[in-house]
């Protein structure tokens, strides 16, 4: 009995096991974006009692809102530096190469962590982790879409936020036992743990085959797809894939860098696709969930009308937190099953949407003073972002863009995304300070004009080979109703095979 071809494989365990190995990166930028949230009190207003040294190191490091909300947003600033710089280290190096050696950036933070002797030190130490995990983030999200076939992308695409979802909560339910002092240095510090284990696993998984065959390597590429397609013959999809290759950056093997794609100055137009991935990434963190995600425990204490009081025990703003987490985890994975059965664009439009009715029904929750109300609407607004606006911007760029312009174009989106999350960061609180519950009517307007921009930029790329995606969208900005726009998508679904 002769193999199945490789290229209609559902996922097979090795190829499983790199993503989930790779993923581990991702994890660790959730972790480091919700670390500061539960012990930020404890840390800069001295709960715990006045600042004293423990083991040499003090107990506190007293700050104003404003310049916490600077170390908070250290983080998306390192993010973006690291996601601007290591484009051309991961088109030079490899996608796995550069995945292990941000790993050691992560490190060097974990040591200022545990060291930070005052504010500007634990900043510093923030933008650090930041550079290694906005380099990670988007060489994970490139890495996912070059190793799987296009039936275990349906899935397999969203283990960007999947990740960062669990590294959120298990920051969220750690930081529930080490918020109090000195344990809260042991808290940031554990991002360079999760960075050797990332590091070890990582040894285990292959280089992206897509990379190796640009790189003109065509043996190891077609040894690396062998061992992902274990249980397929790759005959057809290796000499299709070396087609591809040479027919996307042409006999020179032309990368685009990100000033080429910016001025347009590329082999393809891609301009349509620049403008999605931006959108994609403005409307993530316009819609309001990094306020979310930072300030859940400010939220829900100002819901609850909690004080700030040190207590060795959980308040009720910190378990609401934590339940928020695990719930944002389930919703993840609901939503990557959710991406293997409906498209793109109907998750996108049905979050966004979803997002904008949640947003007014939390202002009239909080205005009104129904509680209750509030709180539930915070927990669906978290949950729907995570169906689409969450995993699918890091998505969009793989599945749309020739190989010689995707890391460019998702340095620049997921560049975008960090400059959201730090302006969302540092704005939120203050709005929440200024407006109160009306703050959320902001979100619900930024939500609605995410449905109608998507309405008519966004294609559906569920199931549709990236080579014809990338064929039909390579013309400019346009109407992606129209029915010459459309691909043609493959009928089966996701499986896993040995």
């Amino acid at each position: 009995m002769s193999a199945i071809p490789s290229q209609t494989l559902g996922i097979t365990r090795y190829q499983l096991f790199c993503v989930l190995a790779a993923s581990i990166s991702s994890l660790n930028y959730g972790w480091n974006i919700s670390a500061t949230n539960l012990p930020g009190d404890t840390i800069t207003k001295c709960l715990a009692g006045p600042r004293h040294n423990i083991a040499g190191l003090p107990s506190c490091l007293p700050a104003s809102d404003i310049t916490w909300g600077l170390v908070v947003g250290g983080f998306p600033i390192g993010a973006l530096i690291g996601a601007l710089s290591c484009t051309r280290f991961a088109d030079r190096y490899g996608r796995k190469s550069v995945l292990m050696y941000s790993n050691l950036i992560s490190i060097i933070s974990a040591v200022l962590f545990g060291t930070a002797i005052n504010i500007p030190m634990l900043a510093i130490a923030r933008v650090v982790a930041g550079i290694a995990q906005g380099c990670a983030n988007g060489t994970f999200t490139n890495y996912v879409v070059e190793i799987t076939t296009t039936r275990a992308r349906n899935s397999l695409g969203c283990m960007t936020q999947m990740s960062i979802s669990v590294g959120q909560m298990l920051s969220i339910i750690a930081s529930l036992g080490l918020s109090s002092p000195p344990y809260w240095r042991i808290l940031f510090a554990l991002t360079g743990f999760i960075s050797l284990v990332n590091m070890a696993l990582l040894a285990f998984c292959v280089e992206s085959p897509k990379w190796l065959a640009c790189k003109g390597r065509l043996d190891d590429a077609k040894l690396s797809l062998e061992q992902l397609r274990k249980s397929g013959d790759c005959t057809e999809e290796f000499q299709a894939m070396v087609d591809n290759v040479h027919a996307e950056m042409g006999p020179k093997a032309y990368t685009a860098s990100i000033f080429d794609v910016i001025r347009g100055k590329t082999p393809d137009n891609l301009r349509h696709q620049l403008l999605l991935a931006v959108l994609a990434m403005a409307f993530q963190q316009l819609s309001g969930i990094s306020g979310v995600s930072f300030y859940s425990t400010k939220l829900f204490g100002s819901v609850t009308s909690q004080v700030d009081v040190y207590s060795t025990k959980p308040t009720m703003a910190q378990i609401l937190t934590a339940v928020l987490a695990i719930i944002g985890t389930v919703a993840t994975l609901f939503g990557m099953g959710m991406a293997g059965i409906f498209g793109r664009k109907t998750l996108m439009l049905f979050s966004h949407s979803s997002m904008a009715v949640f947003s007014v029904l939390i202002s009239i929750g909080t205005v009104m003073g129904f509680n209750t109300l509030a709180i539930a609407m915070v927990f669906a607004f978290y949950s729907v972002f995570l169906f689409g606006p969450g995993p699918l911007p890091w998505v969009f760029p793989g599945e749309m863009t020739p190989i010689y312009a995707v890391s460019s174009i998702i340095a620049i989106s997921g560049s975008v995304g960090y400059i959201g999350i730090f302006t969302i960061g540092m704005a939120f609180a203050p709005l929440l300070n200024a407006f109160g519950g009306y703050t959320f009517l902001i979100f619900a307007a930024t939500n609605l004009l995410a449905v109608v921009s998507f309405m008519f930029l966004l294609p559906e790329t569920k199931d549709c080979p990236v080579a014809d995606t990338i064929q039909t969208h390579s013309v400019g900005i346009h109407n992606v109703m129209l029915h010459k726009y459309c691909v043609a998508p493959s009928a089966k679904k996701d499986d896993v095979s040995v």
